[in-house]
């Protein structure tokens, strides 16, 4: 269930002056007279439907998996090597009985050269798989910027160049069913 909104919303004659002094919406309302105007709150993100017969899996295994195709996805980027950090973590997902892992694998002192062709290719591996929606911002750190639909939830990638010697490569995977004892203990810091 959605949070309630704890927004306050102007209505009567406190709305009318609102709208009449915002310049947007003071021209619209000049310009169409004749039109109701109703803003509506944003909507509640939506929530990942898990049918509750989907079999739960061993976190500790999920995991591993998790870590897999992340280093897969670092040495078709070009990184070579172990990462200088590598840091995982699970958090709680938004459904009862489900988390979501985040790896992020950090690479220091890589020649500029390294760097800058692990941004291309992570722009040209996730352009070209399958359902990835990817971003390469031109302006800020050099980053791209990928996520996709999972069969629960979302799929998220990062690559990032904060230094031209380092490189950042961040996952998050969709939701993934453990079961809700699992959850709690994976959360608390008890699982993989």
């Amino acid at each position: 269930m959605p949070e309630p909104t704890r927004l306050e919303f102007a209505q009567g004659p406190r709305a009318t002056r609102a709208v009449a002094l915002d310049p947007f919406w003071a021209t619209v309302m000049r310009r169409h007279g004749d039109v109701d105007l109703v803003v509506l709150p944003p909507e509640p993100p939506r929530r990942a439907d898990v049918p509750a017969d989907e079999p739960a899996v061993d976190p500790v295994a999920a995991r591993d998996d998790l870590r897999a195709r992340m280093a897969a996805l670092w040495a078709a980027l070009g990184l070579e090597g172990e990462p200088a950090h590598l840091d995982d973590t699970w958090f709680a997902g938004s459904e009862p009985g489900t988390l979501r892992w985040q790896g992020t694998a950090t690479f220091d002192d890589l020649d500029p050269v390294v760097a800058s062709a692990a941004l291309g290719r992570a722009q040209q591996l996730l352009a070209e798989a399958d359902g990835w929606h990817v971003l390469a911002p031109p302006d800020g750190i050099p980053r791209v910027l990928a996520g996709r639909p999972g069969r629960f939830g979302r799929e998220d990638v990062q690559v990032l160049v904060p230094t031209t010697a380092r490189v950042v490569v961040r996952v998050r995977s969709a939701l993934v069913v453990v079961g809700e004892d699992a959850a709690a203990a994976a959360v608390g810091g008890d699982a993989g």
